[in-house]
């Protein structure tokens, strides 16, 4: 299963917008999905829609808190279509309404009022695949993995753009007992630094047990699901990264090049990263999955508020080919203000998202230009023409407008220029060249003129 397009009516900044997500061409990529806009323009509205209608009001912890705020009046409506017949919605509707039809284009949905919030939930016939993966989903929160034997084809997972590790206790080693899917779509309660520190103590128990009896496939087996995370970490920062259980306190901590670092220690940028991934290989490991598919070939949704969060540059750009490579079968929908972000997408899609008299619109959706160089995407994604800070900018604009009055023959206008050019030659070496350039252009204009 996969989302294949979303519609807002009259939710956050949305009048009425549609955006489509087309399969990308590469079998060997995930597909990825980039948001990109100015602040207010949707962005995250767009993820939380998506993850409420995932939910459809049937698992208060799976669900995020999309907010009476977004949905602006009692016709307010988002719903998702995934395949032809697949469709899920969340209506807020009046309060004393007990049914209400709304017509979706082809087809009309139902919705029925859900208790006292003023919001409904409701699903198209026949929905099989969506329904079917939100009930078992619900089941697992509801009686937990031994109590239900549902196996799944499909996840859907949400990261808030506020993403951090604090320091772990672990004072006890066990099995856990929580949902794999508990909070899995809440935005900034998905990832849990303490239920992650814990799963690993635990993996790492079991695999020294697993060596004593002689399994030693069952602790390979237990090694790599750890494995997994350390690996995508430390791809993206480009250094040695493994976690480590202290044997002394059982406290689980990062081990950074040759330093042992306490998990709350770790700069911020490296917090950003070892939250969502960790989390998420954790609840890939944990899910059961048909065919006992491994985690890296699954199919399932990763929405990513803020993608770049906290990141240097230089991971800007990693982040995304590393998980389009390790999940080909993944769909990933994030958003980003970042143009390395963007620049690094392959076979992906850019949609840009507008803000015009407070209203938000979809003015493109369009597929990534691979190759692309970092000046080219901020000025065709995210609208800004200068290569210099605003600053130097309005100098450059400044020594034009001088220029102009120099070659009109204003007697006052050549010292100001040349005060101008000083101090722009004193700031570095590429406007420098810049303006010594523009320098000995005006000079010959002045020449040619004189002469």
């Amino acid at each position: 299963m996969r989302i294949d397009e979303i519609s807002l009516r009259e939710v956050g900044p949305f009048d009425d917008a549609r955006i489509e997500f087309p399969p990308g061409s590469d079998p060997t990529r995930a597909d990825v999905y980039l948001l990109t806009g100015p602040n207010g323009s949707g962005k995250s509205t767009v993820l939380y829609a998506l993850a409420g209608a995932l939910t459809a009001g049937n698992a208060k912890s799976l669900s995020p808190d999309l907010g009476a705020a977004r949905m602006r009046t009692a016709n307010s409506v988002y719903f998702v279509r995934a395949g032809e017949e697949c469709l899920a919605a969340a209506w807020r509707v009046a309060a004393n309404s007990e049914r209400e039809k709304l017509d979706l284009g082809t087809s009309v949905a139902h919705a029925v009022l859900h208790g006292t919030t003023g919001f409904s939930y409701f699903a198209t016939r026949p929905a099989r695949e969506l329904n079917s993966y939100i009930a078992s989903a619900s089941d697992f929160i509801s009686f937990g993995p031994i109590g239900s034997e549902a196996k799944f084809a499909w996840a859907a997972f949400a990261y808030a753009g506020v993403r951090t590790v604090a320091d772990v206790q672990v004072t006890n080693i066990e099995e856990p007992t929580d949902s794999p899917f508990a909070q899995s779509l809440s935005f900034l309660h998905t990832a849990n630094a303490s239920r992650f520190a814990h799963w690993v103590a635990n993996q790492d128990f079991k695999r020294l047990k697993a060596k004593e009896a002689g399994r030693h496939d069952k602790a390979a087996a237990l090694r790599a699901s750890i494995s997994h995370v350390e690996r995508v970490v430390s791809e993206i920062i480009d250094a040695p990264f493994s976690f480590v259980t202290s044997y002394d306190d059982n406290n689980v901590r990062a081990k950074v090049g040759d330093r042992v670092i306490d998990l709350g220690l770790l700069p911020d940028g490296l917090k950003s990263i070892v939250s969502w991934v960790a989390d998420l290989l954790m609840r890939l490991d944990r899910i059961p999955w048909v065919d006992d598919t491994p985690p890296q070939d699954r199919a399932f949704l990763l929405l990513l508020d803020e993608v770049d969060i906290h990141l240097h540059p230089a991971w800007q750009r990693k982040v995304l080919p590393i998980v389009q490579r390790l999940f080909p079968n993944a769909q990933i929908i994030a958003s980003t203000h970042s143009p390395f972000v963007v620049a690094s997408a392959v076979d992906a899609r850019i949609i840009s998202l507008g803000l015009r008299n407070g209203v938000a619109t979809v003015d493109s959706n369009e597929p990534a230009n691979a190759g692309a160089s970092y000046s080219a995407i901020l000025r065709s994604v995210f609208g800004i023409a200068s290569e210099f800070d605003v600053d130097t900018e309005a100098q450059f604009q400044r020594f034009h407008e001088l220029k102009q009055r120099v070659i009109a023959g204003e007697a006052d206008a050549r010292a100001a220029l040349d005060l101008l050019i000083a101090d722009l030659a004193g700031r570095s070496e590429e406007v420098r060249e810049i303006i010594a350039l523009e320098k000995r252009q005006l000079d010959r204009q002045l020449a040619r003129k004189a002469a």
